[in-house]
């Protein structure tokens, strides 16, 4: 590489070694209660969310098993219809929490609950809405007849599909364990399967309503690609491999240069530098020999070894590479320099988010529509809102 200085050929002593080395860098509607992604619930409770910040809650009544805390028309949602899925979502967190951690943090949970339980509620309100317009999309004068025969056809694809993959996540071996399972959150098996009703016929409505393959331009992925930019920056990454002397086991800077110079020499004359670094490197990695995957460009701690890593030829040794804690001599295996995914690469992936863009919008306003049309209220509507 210009401007770099030739590998060494050896290593020398202290008394006649280098300076260190400088381098120069040229959106969906929720399954009916499964087990939700843990890394959703807490802690820690200032976690990035795009939810509103929590309401100021009741009091403890909120999570009151069996209180209503929504109604959508003449539908009401209760309390125990979505608390199993929050409860499912905070015990990894609070399993790992001792009895005293978790009283003290006891505001923080309940506010972390109450944030779920918000955001959850909104999509039981869509659902609710959805199943409503279902309803009086059928003849009222047949709804009767109709009804119960649609209804039971829904109830067989959740014993055949919902159930079996529910049991399967929640490594429960029968139906009656998962309702005994819900019932302690206040919820049953039965609520669950008219929840799965209410969404699998709510959702028949966005069919008939919704265009499921709008249009996507060339011009509007051409918008979208330069739009996101960054999205498709793809960032300069290497995988290396180093060999290391840390200050703190030495007297003095002469000999642990000496150490790591031995070092380096074996493997100049072949010896396998993971051998080496196994056998005599001081870092963390040593058990790894010294190896490290893929590490983007500016990720390291240390902007020595940094700089090295993305400057160095490949398959080549270092010099003596200095930072705080040490002295290291670094090899890099493989590097792909910094770019970004081409236009013709990324169109599929463009294509697809634009289309569930375009989807989503759809549904938003369809729901904003059914909201002007049916009475909504809960627990959290402001009082002083009401007419």
């Amino acid at each position: 590489m210009p401007g770099h200085a030739e590998p060494p050929t050896a290593y020398p002593s202290m008394a006649r070694a280098p300076h260190a080395v400088s381098y120069e860098m040229p959106r969906r509607l929720p399954p009916a209660v499964q087990p939700p992604d843990p890394s959703d619930a807490l802690p820690p409770t200032d976690r990035a969310s795009t939810a509103a910040p929590a309401p100021e809650l009741p009091d403890k009544q909120l999570f009151e098993l069996g209180k209503i805390i929504a109604w959508v028309g003449d539908l009401p949602i209760q309390n125990g219809d979505i608390m199993p899925m929050i409860e499912q979502m905070v015990a990894p967190a609070l399993e790992k929490m001792s009895a005293e951690e978790r009283r003290s943090q006891q505001d923080q949970i309940d506010e972390q609950k109450g944030r779920l339980l918000q955001q959850l509620l909104t999509n039981s309100i869509e659902t609710k809405l959805l199943y409503l317009d279902f309803l009086r999309s059928l003849p009222e004068e047949k709804r009767k007849e109709i009804l119960p025969t649609i209804t039971k056809r829904a109830e067989e694809q959740f014993y055949e599909k919902q159930l079996p993959d529910v049991l399967k996540r929640s490594e429960l071996t029968s139906a009656i364990a998962w309702d005994a399972e819900l019932r302690k959150f206040g919820s049953s098996l039965a609520a669950q399967r008219q929840m799965f009703v209410e969404r699998i016929l709510g959702q028949s409505m966005l069919g008939q309503k919704i265009d499921y393959e709008p249009e996507v331009t060339h011009q509007e992925m051409l918008d979208y690609y330069r739009e996101n930019a960054e999205d498709y920056e793809i960032a300069a990454r290497a995988r290396w491999e180093k060999l290391t002397v840390r200050f703190d086991r030495y007297s003095d800077r002469a000999e642990a240069w000496a150490a790591l110079a031995q070092m380096g020499n074996e493997v100049l004359r072949g010896a396998p530098l993971e051998a080496v670094a196994r056998r005599s490197s001081q870092d963390v990695d040593a058990s790894q020999g010294g190896y490290h995957d893929w590490t983007t460009y500016g990720s390291l701690a240390s902007d020595e070894l940094n700089q090295a890593i993305f400057s160095l030829p490949v398959g080549k040794l270092s010099e003596r590479v200095e930072d705080e804690r040490g002295f290291h001599i670094v090899r890099v295996i493989e590097r792909e320099e910094a770019g970004r995914v081409p236009f013709l690469e990324a169109q599929v992936e463009i294509k697809e988010a634009i289309r569930k863009d375009k989807i989503r919008q759809q549904i938003n306003e369809y729901v904003t529509k059914l909201r002007d049309e049916i009475p909504v209220w809960t627990i959290f509507d402001d009082p002083s809102d009401s007419s």
